[in-house]
C-alpha cells in the first residue's frame, strides 16, 4: 500500500513546510497509480491538506510549536485512514474518509 508507506514518511519526517511539500508531491503521484483503487481518494484528501499548508504558509516563519501542532492533527487523520486501509474494507475505509472530514471541518482548519 503506498498510502501506508507515504504516511510512514510524513510520520517520520521532520515538523514544517518542507514535509508538507514532500506529502504534497509523494500524493500527487501515488494518485496518477491506477492500481491504487481502494486509496485514490484517501491519498486526494491527504494532498488537499498537504497543498493548503503549503499554500498557506510556504511563505511564512511557522512556531515550532505551530508546526508541531499541525503535522499531529495530519498524522491523526493519517492514522486513522491507514487503519481502515489495511483491513481493506470498502465501508471501514470510506467511514474512515468521511470521519476526517468531519473532524476537519470542526476543527480550528489551520490548513
Amino acid at each position: 500500500m503506498k498510502f501506508h508507506l507515504i504516511f510512514e514518511s510524513f510520520k517520520n519526517s521532520a515538523n514544517g513546510t518542507d514535509s508538507f511539500k514532500q506529502l504534497k508531491s509523494q500524493c500527487e503521484l501515488a494518485i496518477k497509480d491506477p492500481n491504487l483503487e481502494l486509496e485514490a481518494s484517501a491519498l486526494l484528501l491527504i494532498y488537499s491538506f498537504s497543498k493548503n499548508y503549503v499554500l498557506l504558509y510556504e511563505d511564512q516563519e511557522v512556531a515550532p510549536l505551530f508546526a508541531e501542532k499541525v503535522k499531529a492533527q495530519l498524522v491523526g487523520y493519517m492514522t486513522e485512514i491507514d487503519l481502515a486501509l489495511s483491513t481493506e474494507d470498502t465501508h471501514l475505509i470510506l467511514a474512515s474518509l468521511n470521519s476526517v472530514s468531519k473532524q476537519y471541518i470542526e476543527s480550528s482548519r489551520i490548513f
